[in-house]
């Protein structure tokens, strides 16, 4: 067993990272159509946005307006632009100034809202939605195109290693501030896929066309050093035939030191082995690629099929409509149709809150946006906690030519904490020394709190449906284009539509390993 605390965090699963800073707003491809769509009355971006530039072809804008169409302007004639809430408008790419394009907001008149005899109830207008589910959404086998982005965020909170009494000098909280000020306290990791899905929201099959791994590894040089420093003192203060006592709380075990010595010489033998041969790193790119396919097969099977009539999935609303209580807060446009606003909250013990858009003709969802009121999961126990304190997710769909609601955007976003509130204390004891056996003795407290924060973004460009046989003969390639960044590199994704990365990713660069 060894005595250094091995500080070996997780701090993302890989970096994507973005360094330069495009001109605002400027079209991002020599190709390609770029613009930010910006409420007219109060200046601000309109996130979320359909863009529409052919049957069948659209995207939608980022967090902060942005949408990029990666063709030339002369292939399409005409942009549709619509939002919730707001009027819908068409432009011609060339009437569009300083790539700035607005929306007003559209106010419901009075005459315009469908009347009936009975004035329907939050509750009773879900109610209708779950009964809908199979008339208004497309459950056929269809073909979408699809960009999917992967964002993983690592914060360390706090690394506190408190000594309360140490009677080896080198071993003092001077060396054990330089340890906790040596861990990198964020980090963050992105991966971008662009591929071809097929199936239905219960069955899937995904080919991967392009794949994007921005990874920034991680730098713990100074940690490795200064945490071999606490080995290197702590064994050579240690006497011969000595035994170590380590407490933390109720447990303790016992340690010889003779054990001690032979740990240190394997890891001493580890370290000579990370030495990587050329053969050893192409094994781990091919490493690195094929965990990127796997999470991105997965996350993405996960990300579709959570939809809101599924009876398994965490958010539960549709589920356990008595569970909550309703407030229709009015009517909105999306597009030409009159929309249903729906706000909900928790109201025995569950689990969200949010809001629902629901077409007040045909009683399908437009869009739902939700977030957890509570910790999904908690745990603790002597000193050591893990919460799932984030689940929030934003569901928006769009009507086909067919007039069914297929998905246009679906996020998933889950975060969880982890913590450790202990006491530690390594006793030296030796029997064959005369007077007392104790020697040594360390006694400090460790407080740690780790969170780690995943956002899935998952968007759809164009559908078209297959039929059973087509998708039997889909032979899919394991060969699809991959590289890894330390930096965000634009010509990457020529020629191809993703959804536009903010300006925060944008910033990141890659650390300097040391």
């Amino acid at each position: 067993m060894k005595i250094v605390l091995k500080l070996n965090l997780k701090m993302g699963r890989r970096l994507f990272l973005f360094s330069f800073l495009w001109a605002s707003f400027a079209p991002v491809f020599s190709q390609g159509f770029s613009a930010r769509v910006i409420d007219f009355e109060t200046k601000q971006p309109v996130p979320f946005a359909t863009i529409q530039y052919g049957p069948h072809k659209g995207t939608i804008t980022n967090e902060e307006g942005v949408f990029v169409i990666n063709a030339s302007p002369q292939s399409f004639d005409l942009l549709e632009i619509s939002s919730m809430g707001y009027q819908s408008i068409k432009v011609k790419p060339e009437e569009v100034s300083g790539n700035i394009i607005y929306l007003r907001s559209q106010v419901i008149q009075l005459d315009d809202v469908f009347l009936t005899n009975k004035k329907l109830t939050g509750r009773e207008i879900l109610e209708r939605v779950k009964l809908k589910v199979a008339e208004n959404y497309n459950f056929q086998l269809t073909r979408k195109r699809f960009f999917y982005r992967e964002s993983n965020i690592n914060r360390v909170n706090r690394f506190d290693l408190d000594i309360d009494e140490s009677t080896i000098a080198d071993i003092n909280q001077a060396l054990m501030d330089s340890i906790s000020g040596s861990i990198p306290k964020y980090s963050d990791s992105y991966k971008e896929v662009l591929g071809d899905f097929y199936g239905s929201y219960s069955h899937q099959k995904i080919q991967l066309i392009k794949a994007a791994n921005l990874y920034n590894p991680q730098s713990t040089t100074s940690l490795d050093k200064l945490t071999k420093k606490l080995d290197n003192i702590f064994r050579e203060n240690v006497k011969r035939n000595s035994y170590l006592k380590i407490k933390s709380g109720l447990f303790g075990v016992k340690v010889d030191a003779d054990e001690l010595a032979g740990e240190r010489k394997e890891s001493l033998a580890e370290a000579e082995e990370k030495q990587l041969t050329p053969e050893e790193f192409a094994t781990s790119v091919t490493d690195k690629r094929n965990n990127l396919v796997s999470s991105a097969n997965e996350n993405i099977s996960s990300v579709v099929s959570k939809t809101f009539w599924n009876e398994d999935s965490t958010f539960d609303l549709f589920d356990k409509l008595n569970r909550y209580k309703y407030n229709v807060k009015g009517y909105t446009y999306m597009g030409a149709e009159i929309v249903y606003v729906i706000e909900f909250e928790p109201k025995r013990g569950a689990d969200y809150r949010g809001k629902v858009y629901v077409n007040t003709g045909d009683f399908g969802v437009h869009r739902i946006d939700f977030t957890n009121v509570k910790p999904l999961k908690k745990f603790r126990l002597l000193g050591i906690s893990a919460i799932t304190d984030v689940y929030r997710g934003k569901l928006i769909f769009s009507k086909d030519e067919n007039g069914k609601y297929v998905p246009l955007y679906l996020e998933r976003e889950s975060g969880q904490s982890f913590g450790i509130d202990r006491p530690l204390t390594l006793i030296e004891k030796n029997k064959n020394v005369v007077g007392r056996r104790k020697q040594n003795e360390l006694d400090m407290d460790v407080l740690i709190n780790i969170s780690q924060l995943d956002k899935y973004q998952f968007v759809v460009y164009d559908t078209e449906e297959i039929d059973e046989e087509e998708f039997k003969k889909i032979d899919f390639s394991s060969k699809f284009d991959y590289q890894t960044f330390k930096r965000y590199d634009s010509e990457f994704w020529s020629g191809f539509n993703i959804i536009e990365p903010n300006v925060a990713i944008k910033e990141f660069t890659a650390l300097q390993t040391d």
